[in-house]
């Protein structure tokens, strides 16, 4: 072989090769379609080249070469669809990412069977691959399209969006939206978490029930300043569950399609009517979530809870190494990273996932109210950190000592508690849950993004919600980019690199290599 059909297959090759690292909606780049047409471009002189050393196609001299081009020709050719073939045929990929960023977690693949058994058309992801994220995000997308029997993966382009999604899109710049039954949900960022939940959306037979108690003074669910609550609502609808407000003193029973009841940090007494209502729906196997606040002096934490097992004293829990998060870091802003590692509201929370909770209140055990109910705690402050009863001057900001005499006990943040129904001990899903997080300012709009604040409370709400197999779904983090290089810089990169800087080497050798054999 000469030096200019070897240099031609090396080019189709880096060209073909390239095409399948890199291909997109719109075809070859300049790159690869550039270096396959070098390269036949070369493979044709190089026959032409040879031309002159026919002397008819008797000779053996003829048919050696005519052998010889006839085999590379078809070599290659068999190289290129073979290539094609096993590009299409092999779904196997290895994720050497530190955080298994395209690796769908156990949670995700447990939601694809459920989605399998249900039956019925699958759930479309479109993708859009000519958006800003397309890149980052399509090795996942690839994952759910082989992982996922349910789910079916269509590219599109933004140009030419797919009829149901049309509309969505002019009003939503995302990278993925999913469809079924000509019915589009927007992903949001296409992070493992959105994605799932978007699915998980096609599973439900209908949203999760959330009421929220008003009228005595809880987080106001409309306000969307920072010190407000709508990010609540607006996360708990994106998630799947439908936030409903509960009018304690008109109604005379907790809607019957209630899945979970939020008392969220009430400021004034409720009615003993309120409270025997309360205590009816879990007597009835209820679900409630309590979101408590350092200040507060409602029957509902005097009376009402400790009827159930917790003891909320007035009090407020300081540390000194308080977050710096906060524009006024003060002892009253805890920075919590230690958790029940068995709990199911805090299981997939560790030393490495902390969250902030300012303002919070002790939250305690007290007397179990019976026999088959358990109790337990789930988060608590660091060893560093005290009880304070003075809450006025801590929340003021004044300096509070801490007493002098350590106390060794482990101060609780967060709280739950499982109560079985007489009969149905063995089933869990008809037993009364409560979750008691001693701060509600962790959920306000301005902190509801911070840290792991999100996880915690979607985790006690899944967990109230009999909607476990989703608590340890959480957001994976992205690996910080140290080089501040644009997309464009780094594909360029990523050409030369992988692509041009091998092809040069190889031309070089060959050339090498043809001028010490002539």
């Amino acid at each position: 072989m000469t030096f200019l059909p070897a240099a031609g297959v090396v080019m189709i090759l880096v060209g073909v090769g390239s095409y399948y690292a890199t291909r997109s909606l719109h075809g070859m780049s300049a790159f690869s379609g550039a270096n396959v047409a070098i390269g036949l471009v070369l493979l044709v002189l190089g026959a032409i080249a040879q031309a002159r050393r026919f002397r008819g196609f008797s000779g053996s001299e003829s048919r050696r070469v005519v052998v010889r081009w006839i085999a590379i020709l078809l070599g290659v050719f068999a190289g290129v669809v073979g290539l094609d073939v096993w590009a299409h045929a092999v779904t196997a990929r290895i994720d050497l990412t530190v955080d298994r960023q395209y690796t769908l977690s156990d949670e995700s693949i447990e939601l694809c069977h459920e989605l399998e058994k249900k039956g019925g058309p699958p759930v479309e992801l479109v993708f859009f691959e000519d958006a800003l994220l397309a890149k980052d995000v399509r090795l996942l997308v690839d994952a759910y399209g082989d992982s996922c029997p349910g789910v079916q993966i269509r590219d599109a382009s933004r140009r030419e969006p797919p009829q149901a999604a049309r509309d969505l899109y002019t009003t939503t710049a995302t990278t993925v939206i999913a469809c079924r039954h000509d019915v589009c949900d927007p992903v949001g960022y296409p992070s493992e978490r959105n994605i799932t939940n978007a699915v998980a959306r096609f599973t439900r037979e209908r949203a999760i029930r959330v009421y929220f108690t008003v009228g005595h003074g809880e987080i106001d669910l409309a306000s969307e300043s920072d010190t407000g609550y709508s990010g609540v609502a607006a996360m708990l609808r994106d998630q799947g569950f439908d936030p409903q407000a509960f009018v304690g003193p008109a109604a005379s029973e907790v809607p019957a399609d209630a899945d979970l009841v939020v008392v969220a940090a009430p400021e004034r007494d409720l009615m003993p009517e309120e409270l025997a209502v309360l205590d009816r729906y879990l007597a009835r196997g209820g679900r409630m979530l309590v979101l408590a606040e350092a200040g507060q002096r409602s029957n509902f934490y005097s009376q009402f809870l400790p009827r159930w097992g917790f003891v909320l004293d007035d009090a407020v829990v300081l540390d000194r190494a308080s977050s710096p998060l906060l524009q006024d870091p003060k002892p009253v802003n805890l920075l919590v990273h230690r958790y029940a590692p068995y709990n199911p509201v805090t299981r997939n929370l560790g030393p490495r996932t902390m969250t902030l909770l300012p303002r919070a209140r002790p939250t305690e055990l007290g007397r179990n109210p019976s026999a088959g109910a358990k109790l337990d705690r789930a988060a608590f402050a660091s060893p560093r950190s005290w009880v304070s009863h003075d809450v006025a001057a801590a929340l003021a900001g004044r300096d509070v000592a801490p007493p002098d005499s350590s106390d060794p006990h482990e101060i609780s943040l967060v709280a739950t508690g499982r109560y079985p129904r007489a009969g149905s001990e063995e089933d869990s899903s008809q037993e009364a849950r409560i979750v008691v997080i001693g701060d509600r300012e962790f959920v306000s709009n301005r902190l509801l993004e911070a840290l792991y604040n999100r996880d915690l409370f979607l985790n006690a709400v899944r967990w109230l919600g009999n909607d476990e197999q989703r608590i340890a779904l959480s957001d994976k983090g992205w690996t910080p980019n140290q080089d501040p290089l644009t997309l464009q810089q780094t594909v360029a990169y990523f050409y030369f690199l992988a692509f041009a800087l091998p092809e040069a080497l190889l031309l070089l050798g060959i050339f090498a290599w043809w001028r010490q054999r002539a």
